[in-house]
């Protein structure tokens, strides 16, 4: 008897051992346009025996429970719109999945149209946004190559995007324009640098200050991007941080390259959809100093600090708390036995300490099926502390050069989204932004080597912008974007109208030609504005208080050939004119150059520029646990400084090929 149950226990605890492991995918289906949820909604879990799916509830959200684990691809349909497919979803047994699903209204035909289901895997968010521009999902940020985890190097694997030639950072340079050029912007709020290590201006630094665990699915632009951002000339990347889990509290440690990662989540009421998110993360090679206390002059450390508490209110709309926080430090202790100097750096004494922080309230409300109302309140800070020096031949320290800065900003805005019918969409919005500055730059002078103040400065300034933009479905096949943005600097009372308008033809289900325009503006960062020279004794003056606006003209024509579902070949060709671009008169000098720091001469914008060239992707996504990314982007970017005479820019490389494929195994 003993060995009969034996045996029946031993076959139940194989069957048991046998099954597949299973997890719950949830998720929310909105009208891309509106952001209202859609009631009603087949959600079908494909290639699943028997076939299984869900009915979205009256707000749009549903949930499938017992997915088996591994690649799962799902099938969205909802009449009167464009059904969608989700492919290669990862779906983990020690995680939920929440997925956030936009479907784009049918316009009406007076004929019958077939309407088949569409995997647009990397079509922007942003349904204003129709060339040079791409999504992106967390998980690529992951597995590409050479990403390391973060999502700025990821982006440097995209046509027409070139990383520094320096591998210890993360700087985006976009079409041979300069870094600096770029917007940062985090759940539609503008933010400074979010890298740890970044200096004045920059677009680079060592690592980006918060973990991909908080991100969903991010916008890229490279050029002629929509009205809505302002204040930018070469790119915009616009990323999301996702809600936190609305069903189970979540915990999760990784342990990386990039640091340690502590990450919770979780329902703050298990009655409504409210939850909370966060993420620690402190430098893994920090803990070197812990071990041996030298080390802690030679290796640098960061943490950092990302959040987002989601709290919906019923009618009164979603209010939601997001945070970024981040320390770095970085410090250099130069070799004191001077018969062991080799090098320059042997002998250097550095220090770079940086500091960035944002925090912003949102708040979203539908005003009706067809309406809704977006609006932010936001306070960021960012903060360098740079020194550099050499040691004499007395073992004394010599001072170099010395950067103090911090930036304080805060701003306001609102946006008004309305749904003329399947045809037409508009938004129109405002942001206003209060500066802050206070900055301090010691150098020595190259005439009679004295270490001595070049320039400082303290005040504040406002930046008001305002833009409407509208997307018009003139057939199935058409689709025409057009827009305006405003720009008025209060510090010196310039202004800029920029208008901007995209056209994409769907030629056929595989084919899809568009053009693009926009004009852009960028105001440098206010410290070049404010900063006092010294003159003699107690007189200083502001140089450069009256400069205006650095401009450009972006002209992009597109070709997208979609041969299969999952494999892509896109091609674009685009001009960028740059002017008023401020330079040094008479001399070689461009800001065109400059990574963003100060300079203490008179400048002037009679500077140009021009960037031409042409991008080609082949992309297959993620099939069969295969997938790769092939890009070719040639290019030549010249400038003119005060002198009038064209050279190279320093970020002319004319040429940047890419090449990654992966391949996934499912062990067990």
């Amino acid at each position: 008897m003993r060995i009969l149950i034996l045996v029946l226990l031993c076959l139940v605890s194989g069957q048991l051992y046998s099954q597949t492991p299973v997890q719950s995918v949830r998720g929310r289906v909105t009208d891309a346009d509106s952001r209202t949820g859609l009631p009603g909604a087949n959600v079908i879990l494909l290639n699943s025996q028997p076939l299984a799916g869900a009915i979205t509830d009256a707000d749009g959200y549903f949930v499938l429970t017992g997915v088996p684990v591994g690649r799962q691809s799902l099938k969205v349909t909802y009449m009167g719109y464009k059904p969608v497919i989700q492919p290669e979803i990862l779906v983990t047994s020690g995680k939920e999945v929440f997925l956030a699903l936009e479907l784009e209204e049918e316009v009406l035909q007076a004929k019958e149209v077939e309407i088949k289901a569409g995997v647009e895997k990397d079509k922007p968010l942003n349904i204003m946004g129709m060339v040079s521009a791409r999504s992106f999902t967390v998980e690529e940020s992951r597995r590409y190559a050479g990403s390391a985890d973060d999502p700025m190097r990821a982006v440097s694997n995209f046509a027409g995007v070139a990383s520094s030639a320096d591998i210890s950072s993360n700087e985006i340079i976009i079409r041979g324009n300069s870094p600096k050029g770029l917007l940062w912007r985090v759940d539609g709020v503008d933010i400074p640098n979010p890298n740890h290590y970044a200096f004045v201006g920059t677009s680079g630094g060592g690592i980006t200050m918060f973990s991909s665990q908080v991100l969903t699915n991010s916008d890229f632009y490279t050029a002629a991007f929509p009205a809505e951002y302002g204040n930018a000339l070469s790119g915009v990347f616009d990323m999301r941080f996702r809600n936190g889990n609305t069903s189970r509290h979540e915990f999760a440690l990784q342990v990386g390259i990039q640091g340690i990662d502590l990450s919770a989540e979780g329902p703050i009421s298990r009655e409504g959809k409210a939850s909370y998110l966060f993420n620690y993360r402190y430098s893994i090679l920090a803990f070197l100093g812990y071990i041996d206390p030298e080390m802690k002059n030679k290796i640098p450390s960061y943490q950092d600090l990302s959040f987002k508490i989601n709290l919906p209110a019923g009618k009164a709309g979603t209010f939601a708390l997001v945070g970024i926080g981040g320390i770095s430090r970085s410090k250099y202790i130069p070799e004191r036995d001077s018969l062991a100097w080799e090098t320059l750096e042997d002998r250097s004494e550095s220090l770079l300490n940086n500091q960035m922080g944002a925090l912003a309230l949102t708040h979203q409300a539908s005003l009706s099926r067809s309406t809704y109302v977006r609006s932010y309140l936001s306070g960021t800070i960012n903060t360098i502390d740079s020194y550099y020096g050499l040691l004499g031949s007395g073992y004394e320290v010599i001072p170099q050069d010395s950067v103090m800065q911090s930036n304080w900003r805060f701003s306001a805005g609102t946006m008004l989204n309305h749904k003329f019918g399947s045809r037409h969409v508009n938004r129109t919005g405002v942001r206003f932004t209060r500066m802050f500055f206070d900055t301090r730059l010691q150098a020595v002078n190259p005439v009679d080597g004295i270490f001595s103040e070049v320039y400082a400065g303290k005040g504040n300034t406002d930046l008001v912008q305002a833009y409407t933009e509208s997307k018009f479905e003139l057939n199935q096949a058409l689709t025409l974007d057009v827009g305006l943005n405003f720009m008025y600097f209060l510090l010196n009372r310039h202004a800029s109208v920029e208008p901007r308008a995209a056209l994409r033809w769907q030629i056929s289900p595989k084919h899809a030609v568009s053009a693009g325009y926009g004009n852009h503006a960028q105001a440098e960062d206010a410290g070049l504005y404010l900063a006092e020279v010294p003159v003699t004794g107690e007189v200083s003056v502001q140089p450069n208080r009256r400069l205006n606006f650095s401009r450009a003209h972006h002209f992009v024509l597109g070709y997208d050939f979609v041969p299969k579902p999952w494999l892509r070949f896109k091609t674009e060709a685009y001009y960028q004119y740059l002017y008023s671009v401020p330079v040094l008169p008479g001399s070689y000098f461009s800001m065109i150059n400059s990574a963003g720091l100060y300079y203490n001469d008179s400048l002037v914008n009679t500077g140009t520029g021009r960037n031409v060239g042409v991008d080609l992707t082949l992309e297959q996504f993620l099939v069969k646990g295969f997938y790769y990314l092939a890009t070719v982007s040639l290019f030549d970017s010249r400038y003119k400084g005060g002198d009038g005479i064209e050279r190279n820019t320093r970020f002319n490389t004319h040429y940047v090929v890419n090449l990654l494929a992966g391949k996934e195994w499912t062990v067990r």
